[in-house]
């Protein structure tokens, strides 16, 4: 993380956040943080490393929680190979990317 942060590598340092979502998602199983690590750098490119790394973490922290999951607000939603803990949402748009007017 630091390697990321303060100096710019674009690496992926996984923690407990990035540990879930790569296998709930499936973009990067794996047993260990350093199985999860080598898959990740293998199946993002190099160029959205830096970012992807803070995207994951956010993502882990605020909608993939460890112990209640947001999937009904989940972007990924119908890429993921996690079944949802959540009641479906109404209203919430559908990862298409097509929004509605009032979700402006």
């Amino acid at each position: 993380m630091v390697l990321n942060t303060a100096f710019d590598e674009p690496t992926i340092a996984v923690d407990t956040h990035i540990f879930r979502v790569a296998n709930r998602t499936g973009l990067a199983p794996g047993a260990t943080p350093l199985a999860v690590e080598r898959k990740l750098l293998d199946n993002v490119p190099a160029e959205y490393r830096q970012d992807a790394h803070h995207w994951l973490i956010l993502h882990g922290r605020y909608v993939c929680k460890a112990r209640k999951p947001d999937c009904p607000a989940c972007l990924i939603r119908d890429l993921c190979g996690y079944p949802d803990k959540t009641p479906a949402a109404t209203g919430v748009p559908a990862a298409s990317g097509k929004r509605n007017s009032s979700d402006v």
